[in-house]
């Protein structure tokens, strides 16, 4: 009968859909497999930034106490579960390197270039915290320098490798490190220079020399500069510096260099 065919029939395509839904779901987890095989884990390049006596925020080659980026980039990609190769380069050397593609990320401040921008080929986190670099001069200039714009025309300390924002304004003399900058402060190669203000009282202190902190030079967040081939990590990276802010881990960082967090904006 017409009828009983049809049932059979159906009945026999009941028993095909197990058969059929392995199948579907075999054939999906080899694809996931192969994909997974064949994604390769990221891992990111990040320099030691700036010089070793960038104290207290530069690598200092020692592994008890590396500095608070080292210990900060550490921090951050260990939240955000990614991987990283370190490399240390000079400041201009770095600058090179990023050209040219050797490496993904660094710590780097909007308040360093000119109207802020890092340049198309880079994306930035969220603020980490702030830092604030000065106008470093003897107390017998101090007056002379009591603004940010007296440095204009004037020839000015600077760390060769370093960006400022408006270097266009002044002549840049360059030095290797923040150590031998105070040295050419006191020696007198210059009347001013461009140092953060734990870093030039450290070394000042080390060299003996009274100095003063005359003007603001510049004042920004500390962010991840991320080369923008990397921009789908900005998420995952927001994410683990706000964990790390929210869970104290910057202000531990911070009080292991004996930094008063009322001097840094968190």
């Amino acid at each position: 009968m017409p009828g009983c065919n049809r049932i059979k029939i159906a009945f026999l395509r009941a028993d095909m859909i197990p058969r059929i839904l392995l199948f579907v779901l075999f054939y999906f987890a080899f694809i996931s497999t192969s994909q997974a095989i064949d994604k390769k884990p990221i891992v990111l390049r990040y320099n030691l930034s700036g010089t070793e006596f960038w104290i207290p925020f530069g690598y200092s080659r020692d592994d008890k106490n590396p500095g608070i980026f080292a210990e900060l980039i550490d921090v951050i990609l260990n939240k955000a579960n990614f991987s990283y190769k370190f490399f240390y380069y000079p400041p201009k050397r770095a600058i090179q390197e990023f050209e040219k593609d050797q490496l993904d990320i660094d710590f780097m401040s909007l308040s360093w270039f000119k109207n802020g921008d890092l340049g198309d080929d880079y994306v930035q986190t969220i603020g980490i915290f702030e830092l604030t670099e000065y106008n470093v001069t003897l107390p017998k200039n101090a007056k002379k320098y009591s603004t940010p714009h007296s440095i204009y025309g004037n020839q000015v300390g600077t760390i060769r490798g370093y960006s400022y924002f408006n270097d266009d304004m002044f002549t840049r003399v360059d030095f290797s490190s923040e150590n031998v900058l105070i040295k050419g402060l006191s020696k007198g190669r210059f009347e001013v220079a461009i140092l953060e203000g734990l870093t030039a009282q450290h070394w000042a202190n080390h060299y003996n020399l009274e100095i003063t902190l005359a003007s603001i030079h510049s004042r920004g967040d500390i962010v991840l500069r991320v080369r923008r081939e990397f921009d789908h990590l900005i998420p995952e990276l927001n994410t683990a510096i706000r964990k790390i802010k929210k869970e104290g881990e910057i202000e531990k960082i911070f009080q292991r260099y004996n930094v008063l967090l009322n001097n840094m904006k968190i």
